[in-house]
């Protein structure tokens, strides 16, 4: 009966779930596999998205820097070659105007300003374009002769002496000398 008993408690045990320790450990190992297969193919895909996401966002990166670099490059240029002008009176009472002035300008000597002038009445006589410095003392002048007709517009270089420290120049102011 002892046996019998015994049998009959194994039986029930299990029959009630209880699994034996390899059981338990085989269990265990396949639930750390599906665990490991699942992150795996979480990170594969992952991977996968990067890659095809990445580059994307890459060329987005490039493209934003390149933009950056030209601007930078846009702006040094202006800030090196464009140039302030204030223009003397003498210049409306003559009816000339200046609208765009640049520093070395392609084409040019180093140490020339172009202004680009408009000229609404005929003129005869000079043009002269003066340098200051940060302290506003004149540093160089550069005089140009000119005879236009009426209505009339072009570029006009001013030379200066290639000691006039024209990069360091904050102030430019033209003049009209009229022929007497």
């Amino acid at each position: 009966m002892r046996s019998l008993m015994f049998a009959a408690a194994v039986t029930v045990l299990s029959l009630s779930g209880c699994k034996s320790r390899e059981e338990k450990l085989k269990d265990a190992e396949d639930e750390g596999n599906l665990l490991v297969a699942t992150k795996a193919k979480l990170i594969k895909g992952a991977a996968e998205a990067v890659k095809k996401e990445g580059k994307e966002a890459a060329e987005t990166l490039a493209e934003g820097t390149g933009e950056v670099v030209k601007g930078l490059g846009t702006g040094i240029e202006k800030g090196f070659k464009e140039v302030k002008i204030a223009a003397h009176e003498s210049l409306a009472t003559q009816g000339l105007t200046a609208t765009r002035a640049t520093r070395g300008e392609d084409g040019t000597a180093a140490h020339t300003v172009t202004v680009y002038m408009t000229f609404e009445k005929a003129w005869t006589g000079a043009v002269e374009l003066r340098a200051y410095d940060a302290e506003e003392r004149e540093v160089g002048r550069a005089k140009v002769e000119l005879t236009e007709k009426e209505s009339n517009a072009h570029y006009v270089d001013f030379v200066f002496d290639p000691r006039t420290p024209l990069l360091t120049a904050g102030k430019f102011d033209l003049r009209a000398v009229p022929k007497t």
